[in-house]
């Protein structure tokens, strides 16, 4: 049963209808947000996402919204996403991304950032995220990473960092990453690499 939550039909009309594409519907009326496990809105031109406009999508596992034109991304616009696995924001125009975006998201195991315009990341962006296997980050535009930014993401298989503009990294930063099966940061600036770097994946 359809709730003002679930119900699309009193959405932004653009939204509205890339949601209805997205699903392959037509009628926003036959269409109750907590039946939908899957989400595609990507190439599209979208450059902002409203407030609350994932709102009762609670079983949704995938999301992709790549090849868009978002600059910016509001705060809290993925809460109550608990059943996420697969996040796709690759091909934007991001260039900054609000400290606890992903805040919640326990159940996501992809995240793919790469092809934005990012140039540095909040501390906590990922805290919280201790399911993640992939995340991508590559073909940004990125000088440096804070300390802890990888903290807590003790299942982490893949890790892209290539082709961004890194020139050095903090000692320790990839420490408790016992799973890692891929690292990569070909293609930035380094002149040096702190000592231990590359042993640094090791239980804490």
């Amino acid at each position: 049963m359809k709730t003002p939550a679930t119900d699309i039909c009193n959405r932004a009309p653009q939204m509205r209808d890339a949601i209805l594409k997205a699903l392959e519907a037509d009628d926003c009326a036959a269409v109750d947000l907590a039946d939908v496990e899957e989400m595609d809105l990507q190439g599209n031109r979208l450059t902002t996402l409203p407030e609350g406009i994932f709102d009762g999508l609670q079983n949704l596992k995938s999301l992709r919204l790549s090849n868009n034109q978002l600059t910016t991304l509001p705060d809290g616009v993925f809460d109550g996403l608990d059943s996420l696995e697969a996040l796709a924001l690759s091909k934007n125009q991001l260039t900054t991304l609000p400290d606890g975006l992903f805040y919640g998201l326990s159940s996501l195991e992809i995240l793919l950032l790469n092809n934005n315009r990012l140039t540095t990341l909040p501390w906590g962006l990922f805290y919280g995220l201790e399911n993640l296997e992939v995340l991508r980050l590559n073909k940004n535009q990125l000088t440096t990473l804070p300390e802890n930014l990888f903290y807590g993401l003790g299942n982490l298989k893949v890790l892209d960092l290539d082709k961004n503009r890194l020139t050095t990294l903090p000692e320790g930063i990839f420490d408790g990453l016992e799973n890692l099966k891929a690292l990569r940061f070909s293609n930035n600036q380094f002149a040096t690499l702190p000592k231990g770097l590359l042993a640094a994946a090791r239980k804490p």
